[in-house]
C-alpha cells in the first residue's frame, strides 16, 4: 500500500483531512475540540515561528507536558520544522530530566507551566513555551508568541532522518535515548492502515502519556493518520475515563493491562451489586459467552451482554492493550462480553510495535505475528521452545544516542536487535511472551521462573492490592502491598496472617518451585513506569524493607483534618497514651499497628483492654474492625468515650451462653452417644490421664489442634458430667457456617470464635462461661497445624483466666492427623489416643504485672507441657514398636 515516506508527507495529508474532530479534550466539565484542519493550519504557523527564532532541520525540541490538544499540535510543528521531537515525563526527578536534555541536545522545550520554572534554574540554555499559558512571562515564552504566518516552504526530511527520539521505561536501570526515524514510525502506521481497524466515523480515547513510544504511535500518530479522532479524558480515574468514552462517543479504547483488570473489576462489581435476579442472570451470560468463545463463536456475548456493554460505553467496540502482558483470563472475559480485544507485543526500540493480533483472528495469550517487514526469532530455545526473542526490519531503531557500548550490546553480530525477553513461536507462527531476561527468577536448585506468570495467579488471593515475586538468595518471595479498603471492608484483625493464608491457599495449586519461601508487607505501591511495569531493580531494597518493617518518613507538616483530629481531647489523650506504650517506635498517625507494630488479633485485644483499664475508653468489635491505621483508631477513640458492656456482647452472652431446652438437651445427648460409639470402635480410642483432672469445677482445657476429629475425641474422652458441664471455643468459619451446623454447635455448647473479626467477644464469652462455673475447652493454637507439628500457643489463655484464674489442664491429642489431616475429605480409621497432663496453676503467676507479657508466659507453660505430653506418646510409640 503507497503511502507517506515521512511524518512530513502525513502531517499534509491529516491536515487535508477536513473539518471533523481530531482531538477533543475534556477539562473538567468543559469539552476543547480541534478539527483535523486547525491541527495542520495551527502546527504550521508554529513551525513558521520556530524557523524564524533559528529552529534547524535535525534540531531537537522537547515536549514535556499533559496530554493536550496544544502537545499534539507542537508535535506536528516540530515535525513540520524538520526538527526532532524528544517527549519527556514532567515527573522525572531534576538529575534524569537535565541528563535527558543534555542527551538531546535541547536548546528549546514545550512544556508546562510548573516545569519551566524547573528549567530556568535546572538547565537556563533551555529555552521554555509555555503551553498552558496564552501569554508570557519571566518563566518562558507563551505558546501562542511562536505562531507566525506559515512559510512558502518548510526543510525537507527524508526516510531516514530521526523524527523522535523516545527514552526507554528503566525498567530495570538507567532510561536510554531511542531515536526513531520516520521509516521506522510509519512502519507501524502502515501496518495498522491495512487492518482498516479504525477509520473516519472512529474515536479513540487515549489516557496514556504520550511520551511513551506506545501511545505515541499506536495511540496517536496512528488514528490521525487512519482519520480517528482522538478523545483525551479530564482524568484516569474510572468515572472520568467512562465520562469521556458516553460524551466522546468512543469507538476505540488505547490502555494497558492494568486499566482492562480495573475496569473488568469494576465491571464485575456492578454486575454483583444488581437485585438478585439480575446479577445471577449476568453471571450465567458471561459464563454462557466465554464457553462460547472458547468454540470460537463471539456472537453470544455481543448479544447477551449487550446491556452491561451500553450502560458501560454505549459506542465501544475495540479495546486495545499494550505496554506489558495482560493476564489471559482478563482478555479472554473482555473478549466474552463482546468487545474485540487486540494485543500486541513491542518495545521502544521497534518503534512501539513488533507483533501484534490480527482482528478476526487474534489467539488470546499469544503477542501475535510480527508486524510486514519484521522478523521474529528465538535463539537458544530450551525444551520448551523458549529463548530470547530477537529482531530486525524497518521499524527497528539504528542505536542508543550517545551511548556506543549499550548499542553493542543490544546487537547480534549478524545485526539482529536482542529485546532481553523471553518467548516461544508456536506451530501458527503466533509468539509468546514469556518474561524478560534480566528479571527472570533463577532459584537455589536452577529453576527458572518468569514472574509476571505467577504474580497473576497470586494476585487472586484476598486482601491483596498489588504483589511483585522476586528472587532473594535463590528463594523465591514476595512484596504484597495490602488492598486496605478490602481490609476495613473485611474486619479483619490479622491482616499479615490473612495474606499468609491467602497465598498459601493458592500456592497450594502450584508446582512446588512456584510457592513462596518469604513474604514482607509492604504500605508503599510497588514502583511502576506510567504504562504499569513494575521497576523490578527496585524491588530488592524495598523488600528488606517491607521485611524490617521500616516505615516511610512522615510528612514534613500535619494537614488540616489530622491536626483537628489531636485537637480532640478524648484523640489528644490517646495518641499521648500511644507513645508511652510504644516508647521505642516512631508512631505516625497513617502508621498501621498490624503490620508497623506487629499487633495480631490477640494484640487488639490486650491494646483495647489497656484502653479500658488506663482511660475508660471502651471501643467495640464493630470499631476495632473498622481501625486499618492509627488514624482510625483515634477517631473511634475519639468518638466512643466512655462506655458500659456493650449491649452486642450482652445479646451474644445471652444467646451462646443460656441453658439448653429440652430439644436441644435431647440432640445432644444422640450426639454424645454416637460420638462415643465411633471414637471407641472406629478410632480405638484410648484415654490416659483422666485422674489428673480436677475434681471440682471449673477448669480450662487446653488441647493440641491438628484434626477435625480432635473436638470429638477429647469429647468422647471427658466423663458425661464433666462434658455437660463444659463449653468449647469452635472457629465461625467451620462451627457456624451452616444454619445445620450452628444448631449442633449450640446443642454442644460452642461458643463462636472469629480471630479474625471479633477476638475481643469470644475470649469475653469464654471468660464469662469461666466465671460463671462452667469448664472451657479452648484450642489455644487458633488453628488447626497443617504439618501436624505443634504451632505457638497465642497468649488468649492468659486473658482468659485473668479474673478466675482457674486450674488450667494441658491436652495432647495423638492419632487425628494421621486420621484426617487438612486437605483429606474422608478418615482414616487410626487409632486416636487422649492423653490428659497435670494442671498448671495460674496463680504461679499472679506476680507479673498484668497485660500482654504475663499471657504470653501462661500459653508458653501450657505449650510446654502439651509439648511434653506429646513427647511421651512419641517414646509409649517407639517403646511398643521395639517390643
Amino acid at each position: 500500500m503507497a503511502g507517506p515516506t515521512t511524518l512530513q508527507e502525513l502531517r499534509y495529508e491529516i491536515a487535508a483531512t477536513g473539518d471533523r474532530a481530531a482531538i477533543i479534550a475534556y477539562v473538567g466539565d468543559e469539552e476543547e475540540i480541534c478539527s483535523f484542519s486547525e491541527l495542520g493550519k495551527i502546527s504550521a504557523q508554529l513551525a513558521a515561528g520556530r524557523i524564524q527564532r533559528g529552529v534547524k532541520r535535525g534540531d531537537c525540541i522537547a515536549l514535556i507536558a499533559p496530554n493536550s490538544a496544544r502537545w499534539i499540535i507542537s508535535f506536528w510543528g516540530i515535525i513540520a520544522a524538520g526538527a526532532v521531537a524528544m517527549p519527556l515525563d514532567g515527573q522525572i526527578n531534576d538529575r534524569d530530566l537535565a541528563r535527558m536534555l543534555e542527551t538531546g541536545g535541547c536548546n528549546l522545550a514545550f512544556t508546562s507551566e510548573a516545569v519551566a520554572q524547573r528549567l530556568r534554574s535546572l538547565v537556563p540554555s533551555c529555552r521554555a513555551i509555555v503551553l498552558d499559558r496564552d501569554k508570557g512571562e519571566a518563566s518562558g515564552e507563551a505558546w501562542s508568541d511562536l505562531l507566525a504566518a506559515p512559510a512558502t516552504g518548510f526543510p525537507a526530511v527524508t526516510a531516514s532522518d530521526v523524527a523522535v527520539v523516545v527514552f526507554t521505561s528503566g525498567t530495570t536501570g538507567t532510561p536510554k535515548a531511542v531515536p526513531l526515524t520516520h521509516a521506522n514510525l510509519l512502519t507501524n502506521v502502515q501496518a495498522l492502515a491495512v487492518t482498516r481497524l479504525v477509520g473516519p466515523g472512529d474515536r479513540a480515547l487515549l489516557p496514556l502519556p504520550l511520551y511513551h513510544a506506545y501511545p505515541l504511535t499506536i495511540g496517536m500518530l496512528t488514528p490521525l493518520a487512519l482519520g480517528c479522532g482522538i478523545v483525551f479524558p479530564a482524568g484516569v480515574s474510572g468515572p472520568e475515563l467512562i465520562a469521556a468514552m458516553r460524551r466522546g462517543q468512543v469507538t476505540t479504547l488505547l490502555g494497558v493491562p492494568r486499566l482492562y483488570t480495573a475496569l473488568l473489576d469494576n465491571l464485575r462489581r456492578a454486575m454483583e451489586t444488581q437485585p438478585r435476579p439480575l446479577a445471577a442472570l449476568s453471571s450465567l451470560c458471561l459464563s454462557l459467552a466465554r464457553q462460547a468463545l472458547h468454540h470460537g463463536m463471539h456472537w453470544p456475548g455481543k448479544i447477551l451482554l449487550r446491556p452491561v456493554r451500553r450502560k458501560l460505553a454505549p459506542h465501544l467496540r475495540l479495546l486495545v492493550s499494550g505496554g506489558a502482558a495482560i493476564n489471559r483470563e482478563v482478555e479472554e472475559t473482555l473478549d466474552a462480553m463482546g468487545w474485540e480485544m487486540l494485543t500486541g507485543y513491542g518495545l521502544v526500540e521497534t518503534s512501539s510495535m513488533l507483533t501484534f493480533n490480527p482482528p478476526g483472528a487474534a489467539i488470546p495469550g499469544s503477542a501475535g505475528k510480527p508486524v510486514p517487514g519484521m522478523t521474529v526469532r528465538i535463539t537458544n530455545p530450551d525444551a520448551e521452545g523458549i529463548g530470547e526473542i530477537e529482531a530486525r526490519g524497518p521499524s527497528l531503531f539504528g542505536g542508543y544516542r550517545g551511548d556506543p557500548a549499550k548499542t553493542h550490546e543490544a546487537f547480534t553480530s549478524d545485526g539482529w536487535f536482542r529485546t532481553g525477553d523471553l518467548g516461544m513461536i508456536d506451530g501458527q507462527g503466533y509468539l509468546h511472551i514469556a518474561a524478560r531476561k534480566s528479571e527472570t527468577i533463577v532459584l537455589a536448585d536452577g529453576k527458572k521462573l518468569f514472574p509476571e506468570e505467577f504474580e497473576a495467579i497470586y494476585a487472586r488471593a484476598p486482601l491483596i492490592r498489588e504483589i511483585a515475586l522476586l528472587g532473594v538468595e535463590g528463594a523465591l518471595v514476595a512484596l504484597v502491598v495490602p488492598d486496605f479498603a478490602a481490609a476495613r471492608d473485611s474486619g479483619t484483625l490479622r491482616l499479615a496472617d490473612a495474606i499468609h493464608e491467602g497465598l498459601a491457599a493458592v500456592a497450594s495449586t502450584l508446582p512446588s518451585h512456584a510457592r513462596l519461601s518469604g513474604l514482607a508487607v509492604g504500605r508503599e505501591a510497588l514502583p511502576r513506569t506510567q504504562l504499569g511495569k513494575i521497576r523490578r531493580h527496585l524491588l530488592p531494597p524495598l523488600y528488606e524493607a517491607a521485611r524490617r518493617h521500616e516505615a516511610a518518613p512522615a510528612p514534613a507538616e500535619l494537614s488540616a483534618e489530622d491536626r483537628a483530629l489531636l485537637k480532640i481531647p478524648a484523640a489528644d489523650v490517646v495518641w499521648r497514651w500511644l507513645a508511652q506504650r510504644f516508647p521505642d517506635r516512631t508512631l505516625r498517625l497513617d502508621t498501621i499497628p498490624q503490620l508497623d507494630l506487629a499487633i495480631d488479633s490477640l494484640g487488639w485485644v490486650d491494646l483495647t483492654l489497656a484502653l479500658e483499664r488506663d482511660l475508660n475508653i471502651t471501643l467495640r468489635e464493630s470499631e476495632i474492625a473498622r481501625i486499618v491505621t492509627l488514624r482510625d483508631l483515634l477517631r473511634e477513640a475519639a468518638n466512643a468515650g466512655q462506655r458500659e458492656k456493650s449491649a452486642a456482647l450482652a445479646s451474644a452472652e445471652a444467646q451462646w451462653l443460656a441453658p439448653l431446652g429440652l430439644g436441644l438437651v435431647m440432640l445432644r445427648a444422640i450426639g454424645e452417644v454416637l460420638v462415643r460409639l465411633v471414637m471407641r470402635w472406629a478410632f480405638q480410642l484410648r484415654v490416659e490421664g483422666l485422674d489428673l483432672l480436677p475434681a471440682r469445677d471449673p477448669v480450662l482445657i487446653c488441647p493440641n489442634h491438628a484434626s477435625y476429629l480432635d473436638p470429638f475425641a477429647l469429647g468422647a474422652a471427658l466423663p458425661n458430667a464433666r462434658l455437660r458441664r463444659s463449653y468449647w471455643g469452635g472457629w465461625t468459619g467451620v462451627a457456624f457456617s451452616t444454619p445445620l451446623r450452628r444448631l449442633f454447635s449450640r446443642a454442644a455448647q460452642i461458643i463462636p470464635v472469629d480471630p479474625d473479626r471479633a477476638a475481643a467477644s469470644g475470649l469475653a464469652m469464654g471468660k464469662s462461661a469461666l466465671e460463671h462455673g462452667w469448664n472451657l475447652v479452648w484450642f489455644p493454637e487458633g488453628a488447626r497445624s497443617l504439618d501436624g507439628t505443634l504451632q505457638r500457643f497465642l497468649p488468649g489463655i492468659g486473658v482468659l483466666v485473668e479474673n478466675r484464674p482457674v486450674p488450667i489442664v494441658p491436652v495432647h491429642i495423638d492419632g487425628g492427623f494421621i486420621a484426617l489431616p487438612p486437605g483429606r475429605r474422608f478418615p482414616r480409621f487410626h487409632p486416636i489416643t487422649v492423653r490428659f497432663g497435670k494442671p498448671i496453676d495460674p496463680a504461679n503467676f499472679l506476680g507479673e504485672p498484668p497485660g500482654r507479657e504475663r499471657d504470653a508466659h501462661i500459653a508458653a507453660a501450657v505449650q510446654e507441657a502439651v509439648a511434653a505430653l506429646g513427647r511421651l506418646s512419641q517414646i509409649k510409640t517407639t517403646a511398643v514398636v521395639s517390643r
